[in-house]
């Protein structure tokens, strides 16, 4: 049975076992060692939970033509066997972990699946001098170069006598209402007398 619920796991993924727990195959990402300079290749590892509700789909897998009953009784045995086993001495799963029992519970090492045919890469940052290469800026295809010139454009500058201009408008309008301020805003202080 054994070999079976380790196809089934390969296969899918994902195996439930009565008793024991579900076991799930996860990939870890691969790895940038900065120190080393190196990339690694992904990691598979064994997950354990205590989840032991095993799918439809795995009795129909495990039947392949068998009584399904037959199949349920037999995989119900094997957990009960496994969990038995683990309880006396630690069960080594070749290629997967170490089931333990501990504390009135199974716990489980898993192992780390290397894939010989991924073996880790040295990883060199590459700075390369004057590339051209095509981007979108909004609707328009440029060339990096092209996007360059058009960051280090100068913004068009108001001439300083505009600038000036307003400046002083607005100490002449500040001027006339301070003045007009002082002489409580009458009208004959502005040199206009009645008509």
């Amino acid at each position: 049975m054994l070999a079976l619920v380790t196809k089934y796991l390969l296969r899918y993924k994902r195996v439930a076992i009565p008793k024991v727990g579900t076991f799930e195959i996860v990939v870890q990402s691969p790895q940038l060692d900065v120190a080393d300079k190196r990339l690694t290749s992904p990691v598979y590892l064994t997950r354990h939970n205590v989840d032991d509700n095993v799918p439809d789909h795995q009795f129909r897998f495990f039947a392949n033509g068998v009584d399904e009953k037959q199949v349920r009784d037999e995989l119900y045995s094997f957990g009960e066997r496994l969990r038995r086993q683990v309880q006396n001495s630690p069960f080594y799963w070749k290629g997967l972990g170490t089931l333990k029992y501990a504390s009135s519970a199974v716990l489980f090492e898993p192992d780390e699946i290397l894939l010989g045919s991924l073996p880790p890469v040295t990883a060199e940052k590459v700075i390369r001098q004057n590339v051209q290469h095509s981007m979108l800026v909004g609707d328009r295809e440029m060339n990096s170069q092209q996007v360059n010139e058009v960051l280090a454009r100068v913004e068009y500058k108001r001439p300083w006598f505009i600038t000036l201009g307003w400046i002083l408008l607005i100490v002449a309008v500040v001027a006339i209402l301070i003045y007009l301020y002082m002489h409580n805003f009458q009208t004959s202080s502005t040199g206009l007398g009645r008509w």
